[in-house]
Order: structure tokens, then sequence, then C-alpha cells
């Protein structure tokens, strides 16, 4: 009996070590909710560290707007300006940790390669035929 009940709690050890190692820290969740953000840059690059061609979105107007993520999932941009009139100033999204280096943001998987309190660097590889690029979003604080 004393060894049945040593391996169960063995095992039931090794899963939940398993899943807390698969899931994100709440040290993640407060850097990434404690304050807003704002683009740096985006864009693709040839996977050398270098930015082929800027995002002109981002380059652009995007670069003063807003980034604000809530601890609950959701989360907003807010326009440094409006387009026209009446428009809208806020666009809504949801976001989630898949893991420790995966984020569910923009409606797509992004992996974490920087999370600290000033800087948030996210990429996605994307494969067109032969042709692989590396879709980065660089917010600052």
């Amino acid at each position: 009996m004393y060894k049945k009940r040593t391996i169960l709690g063995f095992a039931a050890f090794v899963l939940m070590m398993g899943c807390a190692s698969r899931s994100t820290s709440g040290k993640d969740v407060e850097l990434l909710t404690n304050s807003p953000w704002k683009y740096e840059k985006a864009g693709f690059d040839d996977q050398e560290a270098s930015f082929d061609a800027l995002d002109p979105r981002i380059a652009g107007n995007e670069k003063d707007n807003t980034i604000i993520f809530c601890k609950d999932g959701t989360g907003y941009t807010q326009l440094s300006r409006r387009s026209r009139v009446g428009s809208q100033d806020s666009f809504p999204f949801v976001w989630a940790f898949s893991n420790d280096s995966t984020i569910y943001f923009q409606d797509q998987y992004y992996k974490v390669r920087v999370l600290t309190p000033r800087r948030l660097e996210i990429y996605a590889d994307q494969k067109l035929g032969r042709t692989s690029s590396r879709y980065i979003i660089i917010l600052k604080r």
C-alpha cells in the first residue's frame, strides 16, 4: 500500500510540474498588463535581426497608438488620432498566453522573444511556397 501511494504521489507531482511548466507565470501577465505599450516598429525580417521591410501602418500613424492588455484576456488599441469625426477611437481585441513562449494577439499566434518591463518582442514565422519570412512586432513603454 505504501509503495502504491508513493508511486501515485510521484505521478501526481510529475503531472503538476508538467502542467506548471507549460502555463504562463503570473509575472508574465503582470509585465504585459501593468501599463500601456506603444509600437516601436513592426515588419518582415529575414531572420538575421535586421528588418527587410517595415510595416507602413506601424511606421505611420499606428506608431502613436496605445496598446492596453487587460488581465482578463481582453485589451484595446487606443488610437492617437481619429481618421474622421465620429469614427471609433479604440479597437478591442482578445489575447492569451498559450504557454510560456506563445501569445495569441491580433488574431494570430506569436512567439515571445522578449518580455521585460520596458520591451515586448513577438514574431510569427510564415511560409509562402518556398519562401519563408518572419513578421516581428516590437512594443515599448
